[in-house]
């Protein structure tokens, strides 16, 4: 970790590898050494996209407020769980068009196991059906990619103080369908088990049964019949469909 000195001020360059716990209890330290100028409680948050750059962007974004630490990345749902797990941050940004273990399957599992962490979702879809899953399945916070770069610090700050923030847009569309609760068509993954969700992902992503059998630990007969199920319940003729409704809901990208 690198501290950059100005006159009696400070800057953090880079937050230190072991965990968001070390980077507060420092930054409290210093607090109390330089002032009520400087914050503190910082708010420790897990970063989590498939791209790099967007990774990068949101950090420096998030890092030049100074109540706000970056403790980690994740490009999949997977490192996300983990990540959490150890690390205890206090918000996760999630994008959900991620490879593996999307956005919304990782969202399911963290109101699972880790209830208190507040979850603000990241994509360019707004479409109806994926805002009714994001909040059906809980999350505090769900901000268009194409959104002002303040809108994502907005979103931290309130979900950090027990509200909840969405885009506008997205707001226009959860007031659309508390009006018109019949309105479009039904949130995806409420007909579907956690495990179809997995299958559902993965066969979107290209692999095949053999290869999803052995990501998941389960038989190819297994996958076969979680396949079948999705495409009775979602009304699909072949795989190709499966995917096509996946590109369309936002769960996978182009």
């Amino acid at each position: 970790m690198s501290v950059l000195f100005w006159g009696s001020d400070f800057r953090l360059a880079e937050a230190p590898a072991p965990g968001c716990g070390i980077m507060t209890r420092f930054r409290t330290l210093i607090a109390s050494r330089v002032g009520p100028s400087y914050p503190d409680r910082v708010t420790s948050i897990l970063i989590a996209d498939d791209h790099g750059i967007v990774r990068e962007g949101l950090r420096h974004l998030l890092e030049s407020e100074p109540e706000l630490e970056v403790c980690a990345e994740a490009s999949d749902g997977t490192e996300v769980l983990e990540g959490v797990e150890r690390l205890k941050p206090d918000v996760v940004i999630l994008d959900i068009s991620m490879p593996t273990l999307g956005g919304l399957e990782t969202l399911e599992r963290l109101r699972a196991k880790h209830p208190d962490v507040k979850v603000i979702l990241l994509s360019v879809h707004g479409n109806s059906p994926l805002v009714q899953s994001a909040v059906a399945l809980g999350a505090d916070g769900y901000v268009l990619k194409n959104a002002r770069a303040t809108e994502i610090v907005a979103a931290v700050s309130a979900v950090t103080k027990g509200g909840s923030y969405f885009s506008p847009a997205i707001a226009r569309e959860i007031v659309e369908q508390l009006r018109a609760p019949h309105r479009g068509a039904p949130e995806p993954f409420s007909v579907l088990s956690a495990r179809e969700r997995e299958v559902l992902h993965l066969i979107a992503d290209g692999l095949s049964a053999k290869e999803i059998a052995v990501k998941l630990g389960i038989s190819s007969k297994t996958v076969e019949a979680h396949r079948t199920s999705l495409m009775r319940k979602l009304g699909a003729r072949k795989a190709t469909e499966l995917v096509r409704y996946a590109l369309r809901h936002g769960l996978i990208e182009p």
